[in-house]
């Protein structure tokens, strides 16, 4: 099989964190592509406008020229180890979320996070001079995006135990704490602000976004929902030639409100074992059944 087709299947059977990674990776690659063409050219300048084109920015009259922007900076990385950090943290964070809450809510916290980080970015511009919140450079990365999907798995199952090197288990309550408390250091200190504030503001839609979920408002689905319908809408629709006649085939008998409800029970208490499971021993204690089971039950939601 080969690279191509390796990806094609990846991102045809494997879940959303896979593609969020693949889409991360390929832009860091056109990046380095475009960069490398215009270096074998002489012509630096083509690199650059490239990557302009795909950086967010706070200025407003730069944004209305380029609206895509707040979407595609948090795909966006220029140094390798910027994306490999990155991209460990999605995959750590992400497998997590996604085995407890789905794909569609994955993608939902991602975008959604990646949002609310370009907006506290640009609004440190409005901060008080004195308190040193301006950032005058572009933004990019997909550090806001993740701070989404990890605070927000970790405000959702607080005390879940996951395994670290050196550390053993812990429980994700204190990685997120140890996370946000880096980040405002680092905006005391005044190094790459307006990352850090993006951080925060990744980090606040996680929060925020796991506590209305547990309500039943479930922001990132509703999102993810709104813009499958537009694209369904934006397809063009092919019309078919054939005519296909169905024909009546046997069918299981419906099960009646008894058998679906006391399969529906069966199910809900086979998810809540494995979730105490994880709470107790972390998730890497996970059999690749229970993680099949747990990964099928997130999609299905």
């Amino acid at each position: 099989m080969s690279l191509t087709d390796d990806i094609k299947n990846q991102w045809a059977t494997g879940g959303m964190t896979k593609k969020l990674l693949i889409v991360n990776i390929g832009v860091f690659l056109a990046v380095w592509a475009v960069e490398l063409l215009g270096w074998l050219v002489g012509n630096s300048g083509i690199g650059a406008l490239f990557l302009n084109n795909l950086m967010g920015s706070n200025n407003w009259a730069w944004l209305a020229r380029h609206p895509w922007t707040p979407i595609t900076y948090m795909f966006t990385h220029q140094a390798p180890m910027h994306l490999f950090w990155n991209m460990v943290m999605l995959w750590f964070s992400g497998q997590l979320f996604e085995s407890l809450l789905g794909g569609q809510r994955l993608l939902g916290n991602y975008l959604l996070g990646g949002l609310c980080g370009f907006a506290f970015y640009a609004l440190g511009s409005y901060m008080p001079e004195h308190l040193g919140l301006a950032s005058n450079g572009p933004i990019l990365g997909a550090s806001a995006a993740v701070m989404g999907v990890f605070i927000g798995i970790a405000a959702y199952r607080p005390d879940m135990m996951v395994s670290l090197i050196l550390l053993g288990a812990v429980r994700l309550k204190y990685i997120a704490l140890a996370v946000l408390v880096l980040d405002l250091i680092a905006i005391r200190q005044g190094g790459n602000t307006g990352g850090h504030l993006a951080h925060l503001g990744g980090a606040l839609y996680g929060f925020v976004s796991a506590r209305q979920l547990a309500q039943g408002r479930d922001w990132s689905k509703d999102l993810v929902d709104r813009l499958e319908r537009l694209f369904h809408r934006l397809k063009p629709r092919k019309k078919s030639r054939m005519r296909v006649e169905k024909r009546p085939t046997g069918k299981p008998a419906p099960r009646n409100d008894a058998q679906f409800n006391t399969m529906k029970k069966q199910h809900q208490e086979r998810i809540d074992a494995i979730l105490d499971k994880i709470s107790k021993s972390g998730y890497g204690s996970l059999s690749k059944d229970e993680r099949d089971y747990l990964f099928k039950a997130g999609n299905d939601r």
